[in-house]
């Protein structure tokens, strides 16, 4: 360990970079420090709260020199609540971090990427079309602090679209007022068609009064079209259990994406930003080209695999799926959109030849794909792979794989679905050389 990075002790540092978790980098005796709300170019005085063997953890004990791109966070729970980690640094610099974070992640494997600018549809706030507000033991609403089950009383997030701020304010007022045992309150917004669908999550079979509460509620909200219990008594760190309970409409609200409409219920997966999604998709179809027969992996509620479908429908698209729910609502999703030229199957990609198709859509979570998947891939004559990511780091460490096995990658283009958070989404195309 270095002889002056030492738990306790007090630096004065220049930060030049700054990670997806909002710290700023600074280094102390040559040793890696990250700074707690550090922004690059502040100069700081620090305390080290955590000195490792090769790195340390700081805070700001002083802001000697601001860095040009710090701005005075506009939330007032900024940075207790763990919702954003870019809230204290101007507009123009998150995108340029959010590039530059791409950049490095393929750069550590060893690939020169060519990373595009990140496309936004330029908002900042309000793009949230799904909201959890975990409840306290004062009844209070909130988000949770970092790193922490400590709720945050807040009732109005800049992320989340206004009404459902507003419906959340007025469910917790109703909540404390009856005494329920409520864990969560979870609220999703259609954005296209104005749909909302108001979840209590409770470990209670019923609720005293919950019919009347949904009359009241919809009478006073009429956007509100499916008002359902979540039973949930199991104490764990999922939100959601496995059985509801409609209290008004049904389990399901719709919205249009890349111009199909999508049925959402409150367990199926769909993307929290509606317009950024669209950006994303876009750019996977266009990579797509001409393909006539596809394959679309880890195909949750078949969005990629039915806008594509829709777009091309000259092409065959196979959705693959592991969960039976999210292969039923691909389904459903097809029929809503008169889509015939998609099949959605629930089985395991591995049980698949990849190379019987021209091109494969894959879209998994922040792990990336499994290493017997790439493996697979990689050993296919599989001509064409078009990556969805939400996470680079795996995005990356997939991409070399395939590299070096064969494949030739193409641009990568980001897409800022998360404004003020650390996220940043990315496609990218694969082709056998």
């Amino acid at each position: 360990m270095s002889e002056m990075l030492k738990k306790n002790t007090y630096h004065t540092v220049t930060v030049t970079d700054m990670n997806d978790l909002g710290y700023g980098v600074a280094r102390v005796d040559g040793i890696v420090t990250f700074v707690d709300g550090g922004v690059t170019g502040d100069e700081l005085e620090i305390k080290i709260i955590k000195a490792a063997k090769d790195y340390g953890v700081a805070r700001i004990e002083k802001i000697i020199t601001p860095s040009t791109y710090r701005e005075c966070p506009d939330c007032a729970v900024f940075p207790r609540c763990g919702g954003c980690s870019f809230r204290h640094i101007s507009r123009e610099y998150e995108l340029e971090l959010k590039r530059n974070i791409v950049i490095s992640a393929f750069r550590k494997n060893g690939i020169d990427a060519v990373v595009n600018e990140v496309l936004t549809d330029g908002r900042t706030g309000g793009y949230r079309n799904k909201a959890q507000y975990p409840i306290d033991e004062n009844g209070n609403i909130g988000y949770y602090a970092r790193h922490s089950h400590t709720v945050i009383p807040c009732e109005r997030c800049d992320l989340t679209a206004p009404e459902l701020s507003e419906i959340a304010s007025f469910v917790s007022g109703y909540i404390k007022s009856k005494k329920w045992q409520v864990k969560h309150i979870y609220l999703r917004l259609a954005e296209k068609t104005g749909q909302i669908m108001t979840c209590l999550v409770t470990p209670n079979e019923s609720l005293k009064g919950e019919k009347e509460f949904a009359e009241i509620l919809i009478k006073r909200f009429p956007s509100v079209v499916s008002v359902i219990l979540n039973i949930h008594p199991e104490e764990t760190n999922v939100i959601l259990g496995k059985k509801i309970k409609v209290l008004y409409g049904t389990d399901k609200i719709e919205d249009v994406l890349c111009d199909c409409r999508f049925g959402i219920s409150s367990l199926s997966f769909y993307q929290v930003n509606r317009s950024c999604a669209e950006l994303l998709y876009n750019e996977a179809i266009k990579r797509a080209g001409d393909a006539k027969k596809v394959a679309d992996l880890y195909c949750g509620a078949g969005t990629i695999g039915i806008s594509f479908a829709k777009s091309r429908p000259e092409a065959s698209v196979l959705g693959i799926e592991i969960i039976p729910q999210a292969v039923e609502n691909a389904k459903a999703n097809a029929r809503l959109n008169g889509i015939e030229n998609a099949t959605f199957i629930c089985a395991d990609a591995m049980t698949f030849e990849i190379g019987d198709f021209d091109c494969v859509f894959i879209d998994p979570p922040r792990k990336g794909m499994s290493a017997e998947l790439t493996e697979k891939i990689a050993k296919s004559n599989l001509g064409k792979l078009v990556y969805v990511s939400c996470d680079p780091t795996t995005l990356a460490r997939d991409a070399k794989k395939l590299i070096e096995s064969g494949y030739e990658m193409g641009t990568v283009t980001s897409v800022d679905m998360f404004p003020r958070t650390g996220h940043v989404e990315s496609v990218v195309c694969l082709t056998r050389k």
